[in-house]
Order: structure tokens, then sequence, then C-alpha cells
């Protein structure tokens, strides 16, 4: 892969460990550094680098201050800065526009990991503004031959056709970030997944990790349905892959306390007035197969586990993962004691609040513990089945209003 990276502030010893990590991944990799320190601003634009890392703790040879200099690549050129540091500077990284922060002494794959991230999001820009351009010259076009009455009818098949096409190719592409079931089939035994969007792409989503006798499991519940949702999907998988390769944490609430930053962060979300508010919210477990101890940590969500067809309800705390009046406050790691077929119920809100029955109300949350418990004892394809028709009988002719996702699990 060819780009352009630029080791900006390093000492000439620590360039030359850097460049070999480099470009042992990417051979055609062009890694640069500044020549002079007269006009930093215009010697940065010059160079046109892609990726910019940057170490915070030498001091520069410029007038300009770190912070500055750092608040104008990403602000005003628009760059993408890893930040680099021996003190635990990733919230002040993070408020001046650094999209990662790598703390000092890293590994050789922390610092490729970090630049994989960075070209992934790169790529994801880039594909969304193609797309962005490629849909307005669609609609430009659409526009003038809808001007044309005698053409008006074959026009709007035309375009729904386009329209189809594109939503079922953004559910191929849906579909393939989420995790196969062919791998969950590799770490579950007894599961199932009741996954039902409202449209052909959703914003309900699972994502499963497996390391060694850890097993990773989250329900996230993005702003929105539809293409939005998607959207915040891809950043969530994106996210959620890059918190859990790094290691750097301890907790289920870490994971989405750093989930958390990530999305403030892509969103510039900073708590004024008028920015866009899109988050998720999202149940997650750690679960210990060896000692069977469960961590849960959730963002508005809860997690149901039934053992002997008893109900014990672990509340997520009540805010998302994203901007709100709380983003300061941490998550509450929740830590608990299984016992071999114990059942694990994570979900959206989807299912207990469509519409319908008799008079037209919600299904509700406490109709849908009554009949987990009541159909707890059966085998989890079983379980499956049950809620699918449930759902489908107290729908009827109604419009299905929300995606719907609910996630079981046995412990073996």
């Amino acid at each position: 892969m060819i780009f352009k990276l630029l080791l900006l502030n390093f000492t000439s010893t620590s360039l030359e460990s850097i460049n070999s990590i480099i470009h042992s991944e990417y051979p055609n990799a062009e890694t640069c550094t500044l020549e002079g320190h007269d006009d930093i601003f215009i010697e940065i634009n010059t160079l046109s680098p892609e990726i910019i890392l940057f170490d915070l703790d030498n001091d520069l040879n410029s007038h300009e201050s770190k912070e500055q200099l750092l608040q104008f690549i990403s602000h005003s050129l628009n760059l993408p800065v890893i930040a680099i540091s021996i003190e635990n500077k990733y919230k002040q990284a993070f408020e001046l526009g650094a999209i990662n922060f790598i703390h000092k002494p890293f590994s050789n794959i922390t610092l490729i990991s970090n630049i994989k991230s960075a070209l992934s999001l790169i790529n994801i820009q880039e594909a969304i503004y193609d797309k962005e351009i490629e849909i307005e010259e669609k609609n430009e076009r659409i526009q003038f031959q809808i001007e044309n009455e005698l053409k008006q009818r074959e026009i709007i098949i035309i375009k729904n056709k386009e329209i189809m096409a594109d939503i079922r190719y953004a559910s191929r592409i849906q579909q393939a970030i989420l995790p196969s079931i062919e791998y969950i089939n590799e770490y579950l035994q007894e599961y199932f997944i009741l996954h039902q969007p409202k449209s052909h792409i959703g914003g309900d989503f699972y994502w499963l990790s497996f390391h060694d006798n850890v097993k990773i499991i989250a329900v996230g519940d993005c702003t929105g349905h539809g293409l939005s949702g998607a959207l915040m999907h891809m950043l969530g998988s994106v996210y959620l892959n890059e918190i859990i390769n790094n290691g750097k944490f301890k907790t289920a609430s870490d994971i989405l306390e750093q989930l958390r930053d990530y999305i403030m962060h892509s969103l510039n979300q900073t708590g004024e007035s008028g920015e866009a508010q899109d988050g998720l919210d999202i149940a997650l477990c750690v679960i210990d197969c060896k000692n069977k101890k469960l961590q849960f940590a959730g963002a508005n969500n809860p997690l149901y586990i039934i053992k002997n067809k008893e109900l014990t309800e672990i509340k997520g705390n009540r805010m998302p993962v994203g901007i709100h009046i709380n983003f300061d406050k941490q998550f509450t790691n929740h830590e608990v004691q299984l016992e071999s077929n114990d059942q694990l119920y994570l979900f959206s809100d989807g299912y207990a609040d469509q519409f319908g029955g008799p008079k037209g109300k919600k299904f509700r949350y406490k109709q849908f513990k009554e009949l987990l418990v009541d159909i707890s004892t059966e085998p989890m394809n079983i379980q499956k089945e049950i809620l699918n028709n449930t759902h489908d009988k107290w729908r009827g002719n109604a419009e299905q209003i929300d995606d719907i996702l609910v996630f079981g699990v046995k412990i073996k």
C-alpha cells in the first residue's frame, strides 16, 4: 500500500526505529519529516501527508505550541493525526483533534494497528465522499428528466430500481460486517440470534470477539434505523475491533468508555448546541469461560440472566455511547458468578416497543420478560422460533416500527 506518512517532532533515534517498524509492514509507504521550522504550517501543507504521527513529548523548534499545531493539522488541514506521548494525554489529544492516541512505551503491533485504523477511516471518508458526489449527480440527472413529462413515469421506475439496488448492496456490506454464523458456531455451542431490521439495513447489530477463554458479546442499537443506523453500526464495529485489538482495557466498562471517546471524536461531539446527537445504546458482556465469571456494562440497555426459570435484570447506565449530559461519567461495571445452564439475553428495544395485539398497544418489557422465562426450558433454536412467531402474531398487519434484535446464549 502506498501512502505518505509525516513523522512529526521525533528524535533521530525514534525516527530510525519507527521507520523500521512502518516499512516492515508497508514497504512502499513514504515517510517524511520537517526539514526546517520557519513556517511549520506551510511546510506541512506543502508536504501533503495523508497521516501524521505526532510525538507530544519533545519541544518544537517553532514559536507555535504543540497544542496549536495539533489543532491546526486536524481542523484546518483536516489530516488524521495519531498522537504519541509517555504521559496520559489521550483526553487532551482527542479534544485537539487527534483520531487516536498511543501511550509510550508501545509495541510494533500497536503502532501498525493505529496506522491501519487511520487508513481505514481515510478509505471510509473517501467512499462516503464519492458516494455523496455520485448521489448528487444522480439527483441532478433525475431532476432534469422529471421536468420532461413524457418520461416521468419511466424515470420514477428507474430511480426506484437504482435505490433498491443500492440498498440491497448496502445490506450485503452490512451483513459482511456482522460476525459470520461460521465464526460464531466455532465458539458458541448453544445460542440464537433473532435479527429483523425494519428495512433491508438497520441500526441494530451484534458483535463478538473470542480470545483464549474470554468471550466478548455485544448488542448495539444505533440512533435511527436504515442508512443512518447502518453508518453508526459501521463506526461502532470498527471502534470495538480497535479497542479489543489494542487490548488496553480491564473491564467491560472500560470498553464502553473508550468506545464513547471514539464515537464523540468521530462525530465532533463537544456538547455544543446544534451538533449531531448521534450515538448508540449497547449491552456488552465479557465472559471468563474458565471461571464462569461475567462482567457487564450497558448504555441504556440491560442484561437479563435466567437461572432455573428465575430472571435477574442487570440494568445499564442511563446514558448512551455518545454525547450526553453525563458523557463525562463512568459506566458501571457489574460482575456476576455464572453457573452451567444459565441463560443470557441481550437485546435492543425493538421487540418490546412493537405495537400490536387486540388493542394496538406496545408489547412492553414485562410481557417480554414473562415470555423469556416461559420458554427458557426450551432449546435455544426453539426459543428463537417462539419469539419470532409471538412477534409476528402480536404485530399482525401493523407496521414494524423499529429494528428487532434478541441474542440468547446458554452457558455450558
